[in-house]
């Protein structure tokens, strides 16, 4: 059975954002919310560094690391199991949604919630344009929502807006039950940690630390599972041009891999393992 989750290689992280910012357009997320937000480690405000500047002719402490947060869609959900109408619930694909014509607004579920990844319309929800973006209708007043792992991309077979946009690849989505999943062999092959680990949620979005991956490993909006001519994983050294031949391309793709010749490209490619 498909079970979805995401990889967030926090080493390819550059803290620009892109991902909150597509987030916010493709599910219509009104003025004053954020589903999907990217935390600056350490400073007081976001991009603001932890550690000290230089003085006195010695070395700074200065760093600077992101951690980017949204909905984990934990296997062991809290919010679903406080939920007393069961507008919350877990589809067969793993992905924690929202009925939002069930839900109350009694925002158990956000107090229930260890990550802080819900927000709730107090006020008419207000929109720029007024009409919304994307393609996912405004929820109204009184109710509670978060990030769908955009589940309407997910069910025509395209990733999540924060993962086709992510201009580091440091996103990378996919079926954690599929042992040949990009997703799988990341976390098999890499040091990897999920948040709040004792709460015993079991979120299925996990955190590469320590190690840069080769990051996602197409440039087409479609799942990796959608794709036929695609080698899910490797460590960029044997990369491969898109046509075995060798006879187009100028192997400039770096640690991205071939793809349909229908396939869009969202993203632009880097080299694999090159500074970000």
């Amino acid at each position: 059975m498909t079970n979805y989750g995401l990889v967030i290689d926090q080493e390819r992280c550059i803290g620009c954002q892109a991902c909150a910012v597509s987030c916010k357009q493709e599910n219509n997320v009104p003025m004053g919310q954020y589903w999907n937000r990217v935390l600056t480690e350490g400073g007081d405000k976001i991009d603001t560094p932890a550690g000290g500047y230089p003085e006195d002719g010695q070395e700074g402490s200065l760093d600077m690391k992101y951690q980017p947060t949204a909905c984990q869609h934990c296997e062991n959900a809290p919010c679903v199991k406080v939920c007393p109408v069961n507008a919350t619930y877990t589809r067969d694909d793993g992905i924690v949604e929202i009925d939002y014509d069930k839900c109350i607004g009694c925002r158990y579920c956000m107090a229930a919630c260890p990550y802080n990844a819900r927000v709730f319309n107090w006020d008419e929800p207000e929109h720029m344009p007024e009409e919304g973006t994307g393609d996912v209708s405004a929820r109204p007043q009184g109710v509670v929502e978060k990030c769908t792992f955009c589940s309407h991309r997910v069910d025509e077979g395209l990733d999540p807006a924060c993962v086709v946009n992510c201009p580091a690849d440091a996103r990378i989505f996919g079926d954690l039950d599929e042992e040949t999943s990009t997703v799988s062999k990341y976390i098999d092959k890499y040091e990897t940690n999920q948040l709040l680990e004792d709460r015993g949620t079991n979120p299925k979005t996990h955190y590469i630390r320590g190690e840069m991956s080769p990051g996602r490993p197409q440039t087409s909006d479609k799942l990796e599972s959608e794709l036929d001519d695609v080698t899910p994983f490797s460590d960029g050294a044997d990369d491969v041009p898109s046509d075995p031949d060798g006879s187009g391309g100028d192997g400039a793709s770096g640690g991205h891999h071939s793809i349909d010749d229908d396939a869009v490209p969202h993203v632009p490619s880097v080299k694999s393992g090159g500074a970000d």
